[in-house]
């Protein structure tokens, strides 16, 4: 049998039916490592890679959420945007100036308020404004759709042989949807609905992996010089099982490392 090079992988069955073995594996481990229960596995999320301060999170319904407030925003808003922004159209081109301007500003205030938030809480020092987690919610909300803006061309521009030079936030209309969904998802929070506890717990930690798992596929594409070759969906099943899989244990490995520091898995008290 010729000698199949490290490139050639990604087109093999068996390779991507181990590579799917391997991920049950470490999800095995890690749901039977992880507290009990569907909260449980949600908050274990969060555990591992936000601090989960109790007066920096959001409630529904009377429980915490699992990442905190500006976390929660960031999250939901990147999904909203990479479903908006015509993720199947292969877009990779970037916006006009004007709107890359006012990307730059929710850049801007997403990081004024975080920086603002954490000279109150962890410095002691008199903050410029009164931080609240309803603030960090909608600047979180507003950093997710410039992650969207960021990700979804990028993942275009690597993967895909031919994609569309376009911009992904194309048109006016466009973002003035994309603003509309994040401000009746910011309300619906907002309005505290315990039905709308799982839905938003779920989705936001479930966008933890949906952005981590892109990224971890995008930089195998590169290490194993598959960049641009791409066809369909199905070319790129190993990409995609190698980025879940690093996800997986990178937030598992986290989680590990803060639970031998602080034996426990509760978040952080200050």
């Amino acid at each position: 049998m010729p000698h199949m090079k490290l490139s050639d992988w990604t087109n093999n069955k068996w390779v991507k039916i181990s590579l799917l073995g391997v991920l049950l594996a470490i999800f095995s481990i890690w749901a039977f490592e992880t507290p009990h229960g569907l909260e449980g596995k949600l908050e274990a999320v969060g555990y591992a890679v936000f601090h989960q301060i109790a007066s920096h999170t959001l409630e529904i319904g009377g429980k915490l959420l699992p990442l905190c407030a500006r976390c929660t925003g960031m999250y939901l808003g990147t999904l909203l945007g990479l479903l908006i922004l015509k993720p199947n159209q292969r877009l990779s081109g970037k916006p006009s100036t004007a709107k890359i301007v006012v990307l730059a500003v929710f850049f801007i205030i997403f990081t004024v308020d975080g920086v603002n938030s954490m000279m109150d809480a962890f410095f002691s020092v008199s903050p410029l404004y009164t931080p609240s987690n309803w603030l960090r919610l909608g600047t979180g909300l507003l950093m997710g759709v410039v992650l969207a803006n960021i990700l979804l061309p990028l993942w275009n521009q690597t993967l895909w042989k031919q994609s569309d030079v376009r911009p992904a936030l194309q048109s006016w209309k466009q973002f003035a949807l994309l603003m509309l969904c994040i401000i009746v998802v910011g309300v619906l929070i907002w309005l505290d609905i315990p039905i709308l506890y799982y839905p938003v717990a779920i989705l936001s930690t479930g966008t933890v992996f949906v952005i981590l798992g892109m990224v971890y596929a995008l930089l195998w594409s590169i290490i194993l010089n598959k960049e641009n070759t791409l066809e369909s969906h199905k070319d790129g099943i190993t990409f995609y099982l190698l980025g879940i899989i690093c996800a997986l244990l990178q937030i598992s490995l986290m989680a590990l490392i803060r639970l031998n520091l602080t034996g426990s898995w509760s978040g952080i008290q200050i």
